[in-house]
């Protein structure tokens, strides 16, 4: 049994990719063509240089973050291998482009403990965005949405809330280390229980007004991002209130979290098509629309493979 569950988690990223064959052998190719021909290409200039922006400010908060724990770089230099994080990311399933950041931590000689908080309180951010976004865009969109899917949203909002008012527990200490322990690549395990008391100590650093920063900029983030959405959606011919869009996106993004998939190829197809086909939107124009969604994807990919080259990471010296 032990070996079919290692099996399972190795290979889990093909998941989505059988998802995404599935999908398209349901589709009619001649409609898919035409909805690409018809892509309004300055629409689609427009949202490929809001990609700038938002690494900006993703690197930027992820840059307050580490200053917080007393890790002092510089906005470039956060930028830089925010980019590479991302760049390793995409191009692989799992949770690589996150080591690759505190890789270069370590790299500087903080632990892996203290390099992981940053990381951390980055991904939770988005998280609890996301899962607040989600829920409070469910009371509106209940038409559409599952009961038992807001009931999921709201139990992850107060698990998030209950951890950070535990902190200082021993439950959540337990808590946090077997989160850590499934977060971290196997290699890396050993060393992670060695610093996991850095990186409880740092957690306490953080207090309300931190946290309150933190989560305004990631808010910013997002609604760049959703701003971004709305455009390539125009570019496509879809035609939705921004507000729905951003709740369709903003679910969309919760489910491609599950790390069965790269790129969020295939569970991002079909988590578009159950939120959006309801507003009469052909399936091929939203395949389109989730086709343009990677397409920022790669040229994100493309802009950490530059960053790469300006800063690489050594990893003999990491």
């Amino acid at each position: 049994m032990r070996p079919f569950i290692n099996c399972l988690k190795k290979y889990s990223f093909l998941l989505g990719l059988v998802l995404f064959v599935i999908i398209l052998s349901k589709l009619n190719p001649t409609e898919i063509f035409k909805n690409i021909k018809e892509i309004n290409p300055w629409l689609l200039f427009l949202a490929s240089l809001l990609l700038f922006p938002t690494l900006i400010v993703k690197a930027y908060c992820w840059n307050y973050i580490k200053r917080k724990q007393g890790i002092n770089y510089s906005l470039k230099n956060s930028f830089l291998m925010y980019c590479n994080g991302l760049y390793i990311g995409l191009l692989t399933p799992g949770r690589i482009g996150e080591v690759v950041k505190a890789l270069y931590l370590r790299k500087d000689g903080y632990s892996l403990g203290k390099s992981l908080t940053s990381i951390f309180l980055d991904r939770l951010s988005d998280l609890v965005f996301l899962s607040v976004f989600a829920c409070l865009g469910s009371l509106f969109f209940l038409a559409l949405l599952k009961k038992q899917f807001l009931i999921l949203i709201l139990g992850l909002i107060i698990l998030t809330g209950l951890l950070i008012i535990a902190l200082k527990t021993k439950l959540a200490r337990w808590f946090l280390n077997k989160i850590f322990i499934a977060f971290v690549p196997a290699k890396y395990q050993q060393s992670f229980k060695i610093n996991f008391q850095d990186f409880i100590n740092d957690l306490k650093i953080y207090n309300l007004r931190s946290y309150s920063v933190i989560m305004s900029i990631t808010t910013l983030f997002w609604f760049i991002y959703f701003f971004q959405m709305y455009i390539l959606a125009q570019g496509v011919g879809i035609h939705i209130s921004p507000y729905y869009l951003s709740v369709a996106v903003t679910i969309v993004g919760l489910v491609t979290i599950i790390p069965v998939s790269i790129s969020g190829i295939g569970t991002r197809d079909a988590a578009l098509v159950i939120f959006l086909s309801p507003f009469l939107i052909l399936k091929e124009q939203i395949i389109v629309f989730s086709a343009l969604i990677l397409l920022m994807s790669l040229f994100t990919v493309l802009i950490g493979l530059i960053c790469w080259f300006i800063k690489p990471l050594r990893w003999a010296n990491a």
